[in-house]
């Protein structure tokens, strides 16, 4: 399989990932033997990047991963995301904390290699929505600790939202990715 620079990572990853997400159910309901197969099948095919995020069935697919990659122990790259509540703006810090803690947890791992930000980036603040100026000045601080204190090699964030506040994003230069959204079967 092709291989790619991710990002700023250095890491060179297959041109296909492995989505861990709800679409299909496989990862979040589907069968342990069925799901062992289908992560077997495509590192066997060449596919080393893995994405799940805390999210995707209620923390069931990073279980599901956690239980997976115990058993097979292959070589890959492996990214999680998380995504801040509108009750967590008091606590940004321990609230991306303890969902990284969280997930690996489910993920069975000491660290990831990727951390990404869910949430959608947006001018003005609402809900799920995060505010372009919480996110630089309030929760890159916080993922920059977690990568200091050697829970994920990078940090990066999805790339929904304002296109001015994604560009925002990106030119800070704080974040090692953006996931640009692109699914086959959307």
């Amino acid at each position: 399989m092709e291989r790619r620079r991710l990002g700023r990572t250095g890491l060179q990853v297959g041109v296909l990932g492995f989505g861990a997400g709800a679409v299909g159910g496989l990862m979040t309901k589907g069968e342990p033997r069925d799901q062992e197969r289908a992560l077997a099948r495509a590192v066997e095919l060449g596919v080393n990047y893995v994405d799940t995020a805390a999210l995707y069935g209620n923390g069931e697919s990073e279980r599901t991963l956690g239980r997976v990659l115990k058993a097979l122990k292959p070589d890959i790259v492996l990214g999680t995301k998380f995504r801040l509540k509108a009750a967590d703006r008091s606590r940004i810090g321990a609230a991306v904390e303890q969902s990284v803690d969280e997930s690996l947890k489910r993920l069975q791992r000491d660290s990831v290699d990727l951390l990404q930000l869910h949430n959608p980036l947006v001018a003005k603040d609402a809900d799920d929505k995060l505010a372009i100026d919480i996110a630089l000045n309030d929760v890159l601080p916080a993922m920059q600790r977690l990568q200091k204190a050697g829970k994920t090699r990078f940090i990066g964030f999805s790339g929904v939202g304002e296109t001015a506040a994604l560009l925002q994003a990106v030119d800070s230069g704080g974040f090692d990715t953006v996931q640009v959204v692109y699914n086959a079967l959307n």
